[in-house]
Order: structure tokens, then C-alpha cells, then sequence
């Protein structure tokens, strides 16, 4: 799959900010926060590492991953003083990682531009432990308005481009059904933000 974000690596984090919006972001960084007890986490699509902070404090440890090389490089830099995270490549559709590895798995701003997100969802139910916990967050244009999001596409224009094909406008509905297909229970969705909105999903592989 091809990855249109390794150019923007060095700046990501100030692109975002840019794009989305700092209240908007830092909204979705409150509720991660809220988590507790998250033990061994494996996150897929960590790009810069803005989010992998909001789940130390609740986290044993961390394995914060991604398929872009120069993202890798900029979160390695930003956790090198970190204990509990380690850095590394991966590919959320065929994760090296043992069964039953993981208390959590986290992804955000993933599930809405990858081509078959069920497949990585039943690679995050085949890598965690029974009764583990998956943490979703999407950025959507789902429950904005005409305004907003014509002013979100214009920056995100003027910052990134085009958007790729695979990119699919998350609903909590549609999340809900992904998460339900890979066999996940207990499905909780909400949708975050004011201007701009974000999908947050909490659901639990079934207990074994």
C-alpha cells in the first residue's frame, strides 16, 4: 500500500495541528487519557507519536508502531527517554507478533484510510489476549457542518493534497458494524469534537 504521509513526517505533528485544530486534537487526547489499566499496548499507525503520550501513564509498556520509515524516525527521537515504548515497523495486516501478545491495541486516524479494515481488525482480535481491548479514534467529516467541512477539506487541501481513494468518511455506525465483523463485543462508539469530529471506539475481544 502505498503511504503518501512519509513526506510530511518532519512537520506532522504542526500539519495536524494546523488541519484539524488544536482543541479539536487535544479534545481527543482528554478521553484517551481517561483509559486505565491498558497493560501491554501495541498501537498500529503511531505516525509521529502525537497520541502514543496520551496512554503512557495507563500503559505497562507501549509498542508503538508504523509502516513509514521517516515517521518511525521522528517517534523514536520524541520517546528515546521513554521506558515504556519501544518503536518499531509493522504492517497492521500481517502483524509478526504472537497470539494472544497484547492487553490493548490502539490505532488512530487508520481504519478510515487503509483498503480492508476488517483484515487489520482481525489481526488486532488474533494478537490480543482474551478479553483485551481495542481503542479506535477516526477523524470524519461525518456530523459536521457545510462550513466546516469545507473549511477542514480546504486545509487539508493546502496542507496534504488530494486524499487517497482508500479514504472512507468513518461513522459510528460503520465502526461499530467493522469492529462487530472482526468478532469484537461489548462495542461502545461516540463521536468527539465540536468544529471538527472525531470517531472514538471501545470494544473487547470475547473472553475465551
Amino acid at each position: 500500500m502505498e503511504n503518501k504521509w512519509e513526506e510530511f513526517a518532519r512537520n506532522f505533528e504542526a500539519s495536524n495541528n494546523y488541519v484539524v485544530g488544536l482543541k479539536e486534537i487535544q479534545t481527543v487526547k482528554t478521553r484517551l487519557r481517561q483509559h486505565h489499566d491498558l497493560g501491554a499496548v501495541l498501537e498500529l499507525g503511531c505516525g509521529n507519536g502525537t497520541y502514543t503520550e496520551s496512554l503512557i501513564d495507563a500503559s505497562d509498556s507501549i509498542v508503538a508502531t508504523d509502516l513509514s520509515l521517516p515517521m518511525l524516525e521522528v517517534s523514536k527521537i520524541r520517546f528515546e527517554h521513554q521506558a515504556k515504548v519501544i518503536v518499531e515497523q509493522a504492517d497492521c495486516f500481517a502483524l509478526r507478533y504472537k497470539d494472544q501478545s497484547f492487553d490493548t491495541v490502539f490505532m488512530a486516524n487508520l481504519l478510515h484510510v487503509i483498503p480492508n479494515p476488517v483484515h487489520a481488525l482481525q489481526e488486532c482480535m488474533r494478537v490480543l489476549k482474551p478479553g483485551g481491548r481495542i481503542i479506535l479514534i477516526s477523524f470524519t467529516l461525518h456530523g459536521m457542518t457545510f462550513c466546516n467541512k469545507w473549511a477542514l477539506k480546504y486545509r487539508y487541501l493546502r496542507k496534504y493534497g488530494i486524499k487517497s481513494a482508500n479514504n472512507t468518511v468513518m461513522t459510528p455506525v460503520l465502526a461499530h458494524e467493522l469492529a462487530a465483523t472482526a468478532g469484537f463485543q461489548n462495542v461502545i462508539t461516540d463521536l468527539l469534537g465540536k468544529r471538527v469530529k472525531a470517531v472514538y471506539l471501545l470494544a473487547e475481544k470475547p473472553d475465551e
